[in-house]
Formats: structure tokens, C-alpha cells, sequence
């Protein structure tokens, strides 16, 4: 059912009555759609070394399957495209807190080094 909501407004975001609603809730819906983006834990082994394998190539097979990181893609894609600027600094906005909240939760005070 995500996968499907989020293809619909990749298709929605280029009517203008839509755009709008988009425009005043950038930040969020860009900082919901990157939690579908992120690798988990458990796969960064599986690439480690392949940096190439979540590179959006539309010519290649798997990239032409549908997916839930591909359909982000193709949505932060569409909004730069219709938004520009605007959706360029939201997603910088987003990794500069997801760097800034993962780097906070690697330097905690309470974590021991070397026990993971």
C-alpha cells in the first residue's frame, strides 16, 4: 500500500491545485520518504564495497523493478523538478539532521566503544 501511495503522488505532484499542499509540507514528507531510503543495519554488509548498487540507473534490470527505495527516488526527483531550490535545501535539511542525529547517537556519552 506504500509503495503504490507514493507512486500516486509522485503522479499528483505535477498538478498545480497539489503543488501547494506539497510546497507547505516539504520538509516532513521528504524527512518520511528518506526512512524508506536508508539501507538497514543488517544489509550495509551485503554492498559494503559495491558502491554503485543503489545508483538510480533506469537502464539496468534492477532499477526497473518496483520498489519502495526506487519510488522515493522517483518522487525526490519529481520534486526537484517541480520545486527547485525549495526541494534541494528541504533534502539538504534532512541529511544535515539525520547526519547530525546519528553522529549524536554514535558519540553518547553512555555508549561504550567497541562493544557493538
Amino acid at each position: 500500500m506504500t509503495l503504490q501511495l507514493i507512486e500516486l503522488l509522485t503522479t499528483l505532484i505535477s498538478r498545480q491545485n497539489v503543488q501547494e499542499v506539497v510546497r507547505q509540507g516539504i520538509v516532513p514528507l521528504v524527512t518520511t520518504i528518506s526512512s524508506y531510503m536508508i539501507i538497514p543495519g543488517d544489509k550495509e554488509r551485503v554492498h559494503f564495497g559495491d558502491y554503485n548498487h543503489f545508483i538510480h540507473e533506469k537502464d539496468e534490470d534492477v532499477y526497473k523493478q518496483r520498489s519502495i527505495r526506487n519510488s522515493c527516488l522517483d518522487l525526490v526527483s519529481s520534486l526537484i523538478e517541480v520545486f527547485g531550490d525549495l526541494a534541494v535545501e528541504s533534502i539538504l535539511f534532512v541529511i544535515e539532521n539525520l547526519f547530525l542525529t546519528t553522529s549524536a547517537e554514535n558519540s553518547s556519552p553512555t555508549k561504550i566503544r567497541g562493544s557493538d
